[in-house]
């Protein structure tokens, strides 16, 4: 590696730290935890319904900290804030008709849900607060999983190109997360901001198996079954974001928990939950083929993505028996991302042909 990186001069000492590849990979590892934990986090955000207790970002109410009273706020705090969202959202509206979207705009600007202002509350503006230090705290091991990455720069030169490309849409999903306050949780946004939180979360799973120097394993049979069923795992994870809009109007609109059910008895819901049946059948077929490979460490892996569905099947039949229990929403968006994770690494250990 040249004495100059990104043009900036690396010295001796920086430049053997820099170098040694444990790092990046220990850092790797533990980045890809702190996303899947991000999203943990967010989820329940998004379940105790706090995802506007900041109506601003990156600050909250104005302020760096959150104030503890709404005695600190203006009398006409919520029309400040809703005239400075409406504003954002203009601009924002401007882009997409630029782009062709003049329906989506029209809605950002014109939907009145959008322009609802949320009351101060002090406990759903610190839960919200929260989640943007805990994703601070990502950006930063997004960095170093960056900085450390150059160790590949000579031999595997796509492991730092990739480490840059995570750093660059890291910051465009800070971004996104503020189009997802400003328009005050359009459910589009939201299903955007998580696709865009599971390319990151592959991504550094891709740099992983690049950097262990995996090798990849001859079998079209079992490539197929791990990509159809990953396949069918977004389409639910797409289709269980669509379910969670309809819960999250029935949260704005005071509907009583106990309702809920009631009102998701659509077509959309019987299709997200008829769907988990084919992940099922998907996941128990790799695990099939798989043990036939002899591969200990997939066959435990596939074997975990088989009990992953089971526990994600059980927490859906759950939240419809037990009026959605706050606790269960969250597990069941964190046990799809691991299920996205590990098959995801399962597509990458196999080669189709």
């Amino acid at each position: 590696m040249k004495k100059k990186l990104l043009g900036m001069r690396i010295s001796p000492g920086l430049k053997k730290w820099m170098l040694k590849k444990s790092y990046f990979l220990k850092i790797n590892t533990i980045t890809i935890g702190s996303v899947v934990i991000l999203i943990l986090v967010g989820s329940i955000v998004r379940t105790l319904g706090a995802g506007m207790g900041c109506p601003d970002w990156p600050k909250c109410f104005g302020k760096y900290i959150p104030p503890t009273s709404p005695d600190q706020l203006p009398d006409n705090y919520l029309e400040i804030f809703r005239d400075q969202r409406i504003k954002k959202n203009g601009r924002l509206a401007s882009i997409f008709a630029n782009l062709g979207y003049e329906q989506f705009a029209r809605k950002i600007t014109n939907d009145p849900a959008i322009l609802k202002e949320q009351a101060f509350s002090i406990t759903k503006a610190w839960v919200e607060y929260i989640n943007r230090l805990v994703g601070v705290l990502i950006g930063l091991f997004i960095f170093l999983n960056f900085f450390f990455s150059f160790a590949y720069w000579k031999d595997k030169r796509w492991i730092p190109i990739g480490a840059f490309l995570i750093f660059i849409l890291t910051g465009f999903q800070g971004w996104v997360g503020s189009l997802v306050v400003s328009t005050n949780l359009l459910h589009g946004f939201i299903t955007f901001h998580m696709l865009l939180a599971l390319l990151i979360l592959a991504l550094l799973i891709w740099t992983y198996v690049k950097a262990k120097s995996i090798q990849r394993i001859n079998n079209s049979t079992v490539f197929s079954i791990s990509m159809l069923t990953m396949l069918l795992l977004l389409v639910q994870i797409i289709l269980g974001t669509e379910v969670r809009a309809i819960i999250d109007n029935l949260i704005a609109d005071g509907t009583p928990r106990i309702q809920w059910v009631s009102f998701l008895d659509v077509g959309l819901f019987y299709v997200h939950r008829s769907f988990s049946w084919l992940i099922l059948i998907g996941a128990v077929s790799l695990f099939y083929f798989i043990r036939k490979t002899k591969q200990v460490q997939l066959k435990r892996c596939s074997l975990f993505v088989s009990g992953l569905v089971i526990v994600g099947m059980i927490l859906g039949i759950g939240m419809t028996k037990f009026s959605f229990q706050e606790w269960m929403q969250p597990l069941h968006l964190i046990v799809a991302t691991g299920l996205f994770g590990l098959l995801f690494y399962i597509n990458l250990c196999f080669k189709f042909g």
